[in-house]
Order: C-alpha cells, then structure tokens, then sequence
C-alpha cells in the first residue's frame, strides 16, 4: 500500500495486549537517533467503545507532551470532486489551546501539490457581539503575523441553535474540517465520545485536534513560515 500511494515512510507493527497501552508506550519508545515522535494519528473507529479508549490514549499522551490527531474521512469523499473549490475549515475555540496545532496542520497540507489552491477558513463561535469583535481582532492581529492565508469567520450563535448544527451548516461543504479535542473528566468519557460523533456529523472529512506539546502557542512563528516560503520558492519546480 506504502509502494502505490508513493509514501516515503518506516512501517512497524507491534503486538500489545491492550490498545491503550499498547499505543501509549509504542508512542512513548518511537524514535530515530535524536528524532522522537511528538503526535500520534489515529482512524477514526467503527465502535464507540474503541473511541472511549482513544479518549483514554489521549489522556496518558497528554502526560508524555504528545499530541493526538483523530482522523474520520466518509468512503464517499475519498476521491477529490472535480469542479468543486477546496476548502479548510479549522474551528477555533481557543480554551483548549488547540488553534496553533489546527493551523499548523492545515497551513501543512496546502503546501500539498493538490491542496495548494486551497483556501482556509477559521471559523468560530462567539455568544455575543462583544465577543464576535474581540475574536475578530485577535484573528486580525495573528494571521499576518504568522503570514498564513486564511480568513476568519466569527458567528454569533443564535440562541434557538446549537454549536452542532452551527458547525455542521457552515462546514458542510468544507473538503477537510478541523475541530479541537478537551480530555473529559475521568467517568465522561462515552458522553465525550457521542459529543464527537454527533459534531462529525456528515461532514465529509473531519479531524479532531489535541495539542499536548510543549510549545504550545509557540508552534506558529512568522519567520519560520517566512522561511519555509522562500525556500520552497527557490526550490525547483
């Protein structure tokens, strides 16, 4: 599968007798020389009971300052749709210190061939004006700073909607959704996991985003990306 897709990776197989476990120490040993691994990627699961135990993977990942990227993409939306723009949306709450890890991750993928012409959307729900104005003008303020492309888009949530249907209207057309992870207190976890489901809803690509490194609200630098830019500008093709 690695040969056909093209990917230039190491794959490893380990045998465990729990999946918790099992994941959190692989992730705890993975490395090369002084390279260790800072996130793990995980499929999204067919059983809830398998989600909850991703919850409880996340919480010992959280110990160890890695991060946990929950992928769930629809059989249907496997292929790009032709005609059809692409679209990021990353969810920005802020309370969970998620954003930078989310637009790190969707900066990362358009600078994929495929995704370069994608545009990015931050969008985010506010309970009143106030607050919609406030968020505005952190948004403002940190996009050119870190000089990523992206335009806010700050909702004011309706009293007679919920966050889920919010969500679900304006990403509904979004080729990849991110959205952040909170580790629910200990006994919460099959409500968190059926909380999850329900904001994946239909969306056609979702990805579930904890930011447990150490440099978090540090990921993004402006010179960095500025780097990055001009070396992939001088780079040939």
């Amino acid at each position: 599968m690695l040969d056909e897709e093209d990917l230039v990776v190491f794959a490893e197989v380990d045998v465990v007798q729990d999946v918790v476990e099992g994941i959190a120490n692989v992730a705890q040993a993975n490395g090369m020389a002084a390279m260790e691994s800072n996130a793990v990627l995980l499929g999204w699961p067919n059983k809830r009971e398998r989600v909850i135990d991703f919850l409880h993977v996340m919480r010992r990942l959280e110990t160890l300052n890695i991060s946990l990227v929950i992928g769930r993409i629809q059989p249907r939306n496997l292929y790009p749709r032709k005609g059809v723009e692409k679209s990021i949306h990353v969810w920005w709450g802020g309370l969970q210190r998620n954003g930078d890890l989310m637009l790190l991750l969707a900066y990362l993928l358009t600078q994929n061939p495929e995704w370069r012409d994608a545009k990015i959307t931050i969008n985010s729900i506010a309970s009143n004006e106030m607050v919609k104005q406030q968020t505005e003008k952190l948004l403002e303020e940190l996009l050119p700073d870190i000089r990523i492309e992206a335009e806010p888009n700050v909702i004011i949530k309706p009293k007679d909607r919920n966050i889920q249907e919010l969500i679900q209207e304006e990403s509904e057309s979004a080729a990849v959704v991110f959205m952040g992870l909170a580790i629910p207190p200990k006994g919460e976890e099959e409500a968190y996991a059926e909380r999850l489901e329900n904001l994946a809803g239909d969306l056609p690509t979702v990805f579930f985003v904890k930011n447990s490194s150490l440099f978090i609200g540090d990921l993004l630098q402006s010179s960095d990306i500025e780097a990055e830019n001009q070396n992939r500008a001088q780079c040939p093709g």
